[in-house]
């Protein structure tokens, strides 16, 4: 009688491009428990993603860059309009906000100092002479289906940009003032006329960004495009023609002005990413935790908590700024930690200005 030999079964085999579909949490655990912690990406916990940049490659705005950190690709342009005041409904102010001298040249100096004591800053949130807008396009990444109404998502990142924009008055209002001065001939005290400077007309800023590829720490890679886009902004020269009541323009780029930004906030994201087993189980791992930053698509979806952390470290002493913490999903950081993460983002800010400055030197 002939031998029954039983067939071999096969050994499955997980391929490694499935585990983070199958167990990202695993997956995540696996390669921070290492010593020293490394991520799936190979980087430190508190590394930061490389950045490169690209401005000036939309033609047709007046200003418009291309970020990518590291799968994240944003691209943003900044397209000017001049807003009379007269359709600016109870507009009031009749005069500019700004000191200015009808004898100085068209180009602001650079090395303005604010007078902190004056309220400059309130047109620009007042008249939404700002206006941000980011678009979570079809094909980024699979949670963004096609033909579907602005997620949440992206109308969520527009109102955090908006805000920060607000709170860091990163945008002089007297950079967007076109203004009238009367000629001399035309005073006449009796008559009530005078030669105080008018304002005219505002320039209202329109900066649109389109999401290319969604690869995590979106809010980020967002605010980057739009600081190089406006600081790759040029606007035309403008005047208001009393003949004809009404902004002229000169197309030429010699004649146009850049914008004066304030400082240069940049913003870190940051995670806290807990193993499972701690969340079902407690007890050993009790302290086990690990804060990770500049997150990728992957290590989002697998922290519970997430923030973001602002920095400018530009001052005249080059000291360390902190212009706004943001914190959801837990309450696991502390003051002292929160410490740690300014350092970190402080080293994301240096990284940030070099890559700005070597852009805009090769432009």
């Amino acid at each position: 009688m002939p031998s029954v030999t039983a067939a071999a079964t096969p050994t499955a085999s997980v391929p490694a491009s499935a585990m983070p579909l199958i167990s990202p949490n695993a997956l995540l655990h696996a390669h921070l428990k290492q010593n020293p912690p490394r991520r799936p990406s190979n980087r430190a916990p508190s590394e930061p993603r490389p950045i490169q940049l690209n401005t000036g490659s939309l033609t047709h705005c007046n200003g418009s860059s291309l970020v990518k950190v590291g799968a994240t690709t944003i691209v943003c342009g900044v397209r000017a309009e001049i807003l009379p005041v007269t359709e600016i409904p109870s507009f009031r102010i009749t005069k500019t906000s700004s000191s200015y001298n009808p004898a100085a040249p068209v180009r602001r100096d650079d090395r303005y100092e604010d007078d902190e004591g004056n309220d400059e800053n309130a047109a620009i949130p007042l008249y939404h002479l700002v206006v941000p807008n980011i678009e979570l396009a079809t094909g980024c990444s699979p949670k963004h289906p096609a033909n579907t109404a602005p997620s949440i998502e992206a109308q969520s990142v527009s109102q955090r940009l908006l805000s920060l924009l607000h709170t860091s008055h990163l945008v002089r209002s007297s950079d967007l003032e076109i203004i009238y001065t009367p000629p001399a001939e035309t005073q006449d005290t009796e008559l009530g006329i005078d030669g105080d400077p008018q304002l005219k007309a505002y320039w209202t800023l329109y900066i649109d960004m389109m999401c290319i590829s969604y690869g995590g720490s979106i809010f980020d890679a967002a605010w980057l495009a739009l600081y190089a886009a406006l600081k790759d902004t040029l606007l035309p020269k403008a005047w208001w023609d009393a003949d004809l009541e009404q902004v002229l323009c000169l197309t030429e780029v010699d004649d146009a002005q850049k914008l004066r930004l304030r400082g240069m906030p940049v913003p870190s994201s940051f995670g806290v990413f807990i193993p499972e087993l701690r969340l079902t189980r407690g007890g050993a791992q009790e302290n086990q935790y690990w804060i990770l930053m500049d997150m990728d698509g992957f290590e989002e979806d697998s922290c519970i908590e997430t923030g973001a952390i602002t920095v400018d470290a530009g001052g005249a002493d080059g000291s360390l700024a902190l212009l706004r913490i943001e914190n959801s999903g837990g309450l696991i950081l502390g003051a002292e930690k929160m410490a740690e993460i300014a350092t970190f983002a402080e080293r994301r800010w240096y990284q940030w200005k070099n890559v700005l400055d070597n852009a805009l030197m090769a432009s």
